[in-house]
């Protein structure tokens, strides 16, 4: 079953945040996500679907979080979530910028 990983940045957290950096490291690792963003500019998210999201999140963790472009933005303006086993009724916080959020698990 395919499901879907999202990457929201918060835009008040990123106020020079520029959605190429982002894209470039993503394209480079063959993933194109889908793009949505809030109609009031709080947010934007970057949508990845996978059949294998356990798989997903090791190679974003291993390639996307630290990369230099991006650490910073991922440690003061990033959500990861993503569906849980009944979508998004369930979903799972794979990441957040708050340290305080309480943090899921893929396993």
């Amino acid at each position: 079953m395919i499901k879907c990983l999202c990457i929201q940045i918060i835009l008040a957290n990123a106020p020079d945040f520029d959605q190429q950096d982002l894209l470039d490291v993503l394209n480079e690792r063959g993933r194109y996500p889908e793009i949505d963003a809030d109609e009031q500019g709080t947010w934007i998210s970057f949508n990845l679907f996978t059949e294998n999201l356990a798989a997903l999140w090791d190679e974003l963790k291993a390639h996307v979080l630290p990369a230099p472009a991006l650490a910073e933005l991922f440690r003061t303006a990033a959500i990861v979530v993503a569906e849980g086993d009944d979508g998004w009724r369930e979903n799972l916080v794979l990441h957040h910028h708050d340290p305080d959020v309480e943090i899921d698990s893929l396993t």
